[in-house]
């Protein structure tokens, strides 16, 4: 039985984070969430700069949703 697939990924990468998601409910969430003129990571990412990123996580836990770190 394999471990159930994490909300999004969360890729540190130095002075920016790549916050992905990775279900069509953490899509929907994020997008209503990230202003108009984020910077886009490839196809899903969304740059997020590290001043950010506690807060972003802090909202994405309070909603239920779950996160893993990685590239």
């Amino acid at each position: 039985m394999s471990a159930p697939q994490a909300d999004f990924r969360v890729a540190n990468h130095g002075t920016i984070f790549v916050l992905t998601p990775k279900t069509e409910a953490a899509k929907t969430f994020i997008a209503s969430r990230m202003p108009d003129d984020v910077q886009r990571w490839g196809r899903d990412g969304y740059v997020v700069e590290h001043r950010y990123i506690a807060d972003i996580l802090v909202d994405l836990h309070e909603n239920d949703f779950s996160f893993m770190e990685g590239v």
